[in-house]
């Protein structure tokens, strides 16, 4: 990767963080910029300092949902719907009903009914007054916006105070994210750096030499972050995706998508020893069923059984385009399953041994106290999904997991009851007001009521 930059270089088509470069004693050529590897190694050890110390992340395995998705797999009838200011809410909620399960509760899904000026707008109101986990923001564009959601978030008491930006493959830093990370870098704390190339695209299709790339534009985009803000903190993430070129998309639910995301782990942790290792419940599938479980379910076994500590995408369909709240439940139900599967088969003790067998010798085991005692611990409970005999399910006319997790979800809708700080989300109001009026909002949308969670 240092050969890379240093023979490649690195597109920085940012005339500040050129000079920023050159500055420091990079060699700079037209737009591309050609650090030598013991500088990058030198600035790299410096933004080691502000990373973690401290071994992965440990205790149970967390999940997250998705984000971005601009279409909604409704509960109610089963169609797949424009993600639209309603079910913006919606999603939202369905997402807070889950907190209690473990499940990170933020917006999963951008407003499309809305003029572009106002989405992200409009996502943030939508954060602060439906979750408890506050809002989320996936994108600070477009530039006229940017006022409104940077005093939105003062006035919610959660100042935006670090920015990531993502590289363009290959070897470019530029877009409208990077701009506002150098424009505003005194403003930023801290910076983070993602690389998501894909592989057969914008990468190698040879997946090592890819990551070669990937890695490459991580440390170009860290270095010039590094010298731009002054030596403010900068954090990486490298990561890729596959690329599937008979339909021209990146799948999530390839089997390669899921040893990227164990390699993306392994390559993170040698930079930071710290860093976390999170797998993608990544599917191409457009509902639940065969395909969603299938992919999400490999993916979910592969993780755990290597070592991570979170799966994300809860929810997530057609790669990162649809939010079910169905799915998000299976994902969930995924997790739990998993989370037992993780934990192996038990230690005890060897000294009990022959008196537990000596306990089933006359009656069987079904009725000895030991049974009685242990069998819920011994074994995991589905919620949703059935385990019981054809007979037995005729018999009672079961349900099947689809059903299940509908009816959980509905239900969990019904009983949503969480309500923003009052003093926080007054502030938030008034600027949407008038982010909405001076942005060309619709004064007479008849979705402006439902943003008032009261």
């Amino acid at each position: 990767a240092l050969r890379v930059l240093h023979e490649l270089g690195i597109s920085v088509e940012n005339e500040t963080a050129r000079q920023a470069l050159a500055g420091a004693g990079v060699r700079v050529q037209g737009t591309r910029a050609y650090p030598e590897p013991d500088f990058v190694e030198t600035c790299l050890e410096a933004m080691r300092r502000h990373w973690g110390q401290g071994a992965p992340p440990s205790g149970p395995l967390t999940i997250t949902v998705g984000d971005m998705c601009q279409y909604y797999h409704n509960p109610h009838n089963d169609e797949i719907e424009l993600m639209t200011t309603a079910n913006v809410i919606e999603a939202a909620k369905a997402v807070e009903t889950m907190r209690g399960r473990g499940l990170s509760s933020y917006v999963p899904g951008v407003p499309r009914d809305v003029p572009s000026q106002l989405q992200a707008v409009l996502e943030y109101r939508i954060g602060a007054e439906f979750t408890a986990g506050g809002p989320t923001l996936d994108t600070l564009h477009p530039p006229e916006a940017l006022r409104y959601l940077f005093e939105m978030a003062e006035a919610f008491g959660r100042p935006m105070r670090s920015t990531n930006i993502f590289s363009v493959s290959p070897l470019r830093l530029s877009g409208y994210e990077f701009d506002l990370a150098v424009q505003f870098s005194g403003r930023w704390e801290s910076f983070s750096v993602t690389t998501y190339p894909a592989a057969g695209i914008s990468a190698p299709v040879h997946s090592r030499a890819a990551w070669v790339l990937s890695i490459a534009e991580a440390l170009g985009g860290a270095l010039t972050l590094h010298l731009v803000s002054g030596g403010k903190p900068v954090y990486i993430s490298v990561g890729m995706f596959p690329f599937d070129l008979r339909t021209l998309t990146i799948v999530g639910g390839m089997p390669e998508c899921a040893w990227m995301y164990w390699a993306r782990a392994q390559i993170n942790r040698f930079y930071d020893p710290s860093a976390g290792y999170s797998m993608m419940l990544g599917s191409q599938a457009k509902r639940p069923g065969l395909q969603a479980g299938f992919e999400k379910g490999f993916a979910g076994a592969l993780g755990v059984l290597t070592g991570c500590d979170d799966l994300h995408y809860a929810g997530v369909l057609s790669f990162d385009d649809i939010f079910s709240p169905e799915q998000m439940a299976a994902d969930i139900e995924l997790r739990d399953g998993l989370e037992q599967l993780r934990r192996g088969i038990p230690l005890d003790d060897p000294g009990g041994w022959i008196d537990v067998i000596r306990e089933g010798l006359d009656g069987g085991y079904v009725q000895a106290e030991t049974t009685l005692n242990s069998y819920p611990q011994a074994f995991w409970f589905p919620r949703l999904f059935d385990r019981l005999s054809w007979h037995t399910f005729q018999a009672v006319r079961g349900k099947t997991a689809r059903q299940r997790a509908r009816e959980e979800v509905l239900a969990r809708l019904a009983g949503y009851n969480y309500h923003p700080p009052a003093d926080k989300i007054a502030g938030v109001r008034r600027i949407f007001s008038e982010a909405w009026r001076k942005l060309g909002g619709d004064p007479n949308a008849p979705y402006l009521r439902l943003l008032y969670n009261d």
